[in-house]
């Protein structure tokens, strides 16, 4: 959408949004950044504001505005996901391929944390946005103009190793909901192709999650290259196309598939998973039944005191959330977080600030059909080297 196509109402409701909006920090703060979000809601004011307000807490609990300078991606990702930017169509929308039927997302999730997986991700929509911003008369129809990106989702190679490894599948639905979350008007189209016919399945299971603006963005096809090659062709040069989907851009030394933009996923060694059996030893464990979520209260009696954890999990990720009871409420001390301790175990501590009763929550209520197995070591220990408070696990009374 165009600045310039608003009527009367829509930029008053404009004008009124970046007046309620004024206090939030914006990692762009033109119009045409606030007329994303405007236009995700429909100009419902309301909306719009609560829809931004949410966004930018997600940005400053993730540090997303620093992402690109301070977070440096695992080996495997950099080599084993097979996602890259290569052109601009003829809507000068950024072009991203990602070759998802391609990797093995078992094995990318078996040697990364899926928050890592998560960030990557993060990164690489992040960049895009910065390389539009950087770059407006090749990814900017105008000033006025909301910039956009095409996606290109090769589905060959897909099989039902993507479905049943419930892990890629609920990574895939974050990444989903992450994006409708915190990205609005982000993309143009979507192209998927190459799409045999269990990718219905995960189609099926996707469209919950994915708002009616970004189905209609959706175009698929299934291995009829003819087909899918000439829809490409509509929407771009032939130039600003890979040779291996239809057009003519090519790596300098001719390969199609211009792998030194777009990765080629394949299968990922098992020298880079991350960890073996854990060790549960002097651990306690708990189970959390699918739907529900367990709560251990810890008492603190000074300040200054260090909690600490480490756990793990034997079935899936868990939730992970740290309270203080205070003044008939539930004071978030870390905050709630979905944590893959099934990959590698969790550790952390804190420092206590207040004395009193902490609560160690282990939150399974998103799983409809797993309990989760979760072998603990929490301890609250005296910030002097030479104090311990009464062993590892303290319990309230």
């Amino acid at each position: 959408m165009d600045l310039s196509q608003l009527n009367d109402d829509q930029r008053a409701t404009l004008k009124q949004f970046r007046e309620a909006v004024k206090d939030c920090k914006l990692p762009d703060s033109d119009d045409v950044y606030l007329l994303r979000w405007l236009v995700a809601r429909d100009f419902d004011l309301a909306k719009s504001e609560k829809m931004l307000r949410n966004s930018m807490e997600w940005r400053q609990k993730n540090r997303i505005d620093t992402i690109i300078e301070d977070w440096k991606a695992p080996e495997v990702l950099t080599k084993y996901f097979a996602a890259g930017h290569t052109s601009a169509d003829k809507y000068k929308s950024f072009t991203v391929v990602v070759r998802y039927g391609a990797m093995d997302l078992k094995s990318l999730l078996h040697s990364v944390k899926k928050k890592d997986y998560l960030t990557h991700v993060t990164k690489i929509m992040e960049q895009c946005i910065v390389e539009a911003r950087n770059n407006p008369a090749r990814f900017t129809s105008s000033p006025t103009t909301i910039s956009q990106v095409t996606l290109i989702l090769d589905m060959a190679g897909f099989s039902m190793r993507h479905i049943t490894y419930k892990p890629a599948l609920d990574t895939a639905i974050q990444i989903l909901q992450m994006h409708e979350a915190n990205y609005p008007e982000f993309l143009r189209r979507v192209f998927v192709i190459n799409a045999p016919k269990i990718f219905s399945i995960l189609y099926s299971l996707a469209k919950p999650f994915m708002h009616e603006k970004t189905r209609n963005k959706v175009q698929i096809y299934s291995h009829d290259a003819d087909q899918w090659k000439a829809a490409l062709l509509e929407d771009f040069d032939p130039q600003e196309l890979p040779a291996s989907y239809g057009g003519t851009l090519t790596d300098p030394d001719g390969n199609p598939n211009c792998i030194t933009m777009v990765n080629m996923g394949g299968e990922v060694p098992k020298s880079y998973y991350l960890m073996s059996k854990p060790d549960t030893t002097n651990k306690n464990c708990v189970s959390v039944s699918n739907g529900s979520k367990e709560q251990l209260e810890f008492q603190v009696t000074q300040t200054g005191f260090i909690l600490k954890w480490d756990f793990h999990s034997e079935e899936g990720d868990i939730a992970f959330a740290i309270y203080r009871k205070g003044d008939g409420q539930m004071i978030p001390v870390v905050p709630h977080e979905r944590v893959d301790c099934h990959v590698s175990p969790e550790e952390g501590e804190i420092c206590c600030d207040n004395a009193g009763v902490y609560i160690v929550e282990f939150d399974n209520s998103f799983s409809y059909f797993r309990s989760k197995k979760i072998w603990y070591s929490i301890s609250i220990e005296s910030a002097k080297p030479d104090g311990y408070q009464n062993g590892s696990v303290n319990n309230a009374e």
